[in-house]
């Protein structure tokens, strides 16, 4: 579990160098989109998942009353952390080539390691590419564990399933900026994560715990991106990467 551990860390780490000279114009625009990102999620929240919630348990049939107020915290739980899954996907992508910025930034200011420069309109391109590529490594994952709610008994435990599927997403969208500047492949970048399971676990997980703290979930993209290359750069020393 030390590594899980260890993995948490990278995020606090990232969080130090929020105000570390070179870096701070380049995290104002993490922030702007973490401060939509939340906007969105909770309109929908409130808008959406109270009123399915209701209509979903209403429809339980009287001898399962006893459960209600646990299956609406259940659903409820659920539902948030699918939400949430969705649109930190999204705006990660939408966020991606100003997060590749930062993270070659924080590369170089944190390591003095410089990487193959590209103008805002080639990382932007390359970005896309990236991102379809996640796309399609998270969206047959995502419909899969969509089914599995309409598993019988599963629901207990469903929250807790989602919480780790979320976590390693979010894992794997952070570092995959580090690991696209230095010219690592999709397919390389997810070789090397399974190297590290779970240091990649404790990464993602604390960025999603920290997810839920209003406020503190604002900082928690700039944080993890530059967090992500304290990792990458941290696990590929022997290489010479950075």
């Amino acid at each position: 579990m030390g590594d899980f551990f260890q993995g948490a860390g990278y995020l606090f780490r990232g969080a130090k160098h929020l105000l570390t000279p070179g870096l701070k114009r380049f995290v104002v625009l993490p922030i702007l989109f973490n401060f939509l990102l939340f906007t969105g999620l909770f309109f929908l929240l409130y808008h959406y998942l109270f009123p399915f919630a209701d209509y979903y348990i209403k429809q339980l049939p009287a001898w399962l009353s006893f459960l209600h107020g646990f299956l609406v915290v259940v659903l409820f739980i659920s539902t948030f952390l699918l939400f949430l899954s969705m649109f930190t996907v999204l705006f990660n992508i939408v966020a991606a080539p100003f997060n590749g910025l930062l993270a070659e930034r924080a590369q170089l200011a944190l390591f003095k390691s410089e990487i193959p420069s590209l103008s805002f309109m080639q990382i932007t391109l390359r970005s896309i590419k990236r991102q379809m590529q996640f796309l399609g490594y998270f969206f047959p994952r995502f419909i899969a564990l969509l089914l599995l709610f309409f598993v019988p008994f599963i629901q207990p435990v469903y929250p807790f399933i989602w919480f780790f599927f979320n976590a390693w997403m979010l894992s794997v969208q952070y570092q995959d900026f580090a690991m696209d500047n230095n010219l690592n492949s999709f397919g390389e970048m997810q070789e090397k994560i399974k190297q590290y399971k779970l240091l990649s676990l404790g990464f993602g997980s604390i960025i999603n715990l920290a997810s839920f703290i209003p406020v503190l979930n604002l900082f928690t993209m700039p944080a993890a991106v530059i967090g992500s290359v304290i990792l990458f750069c941290e696990q590929n020393k022997r290489s010479h990467t950075c």
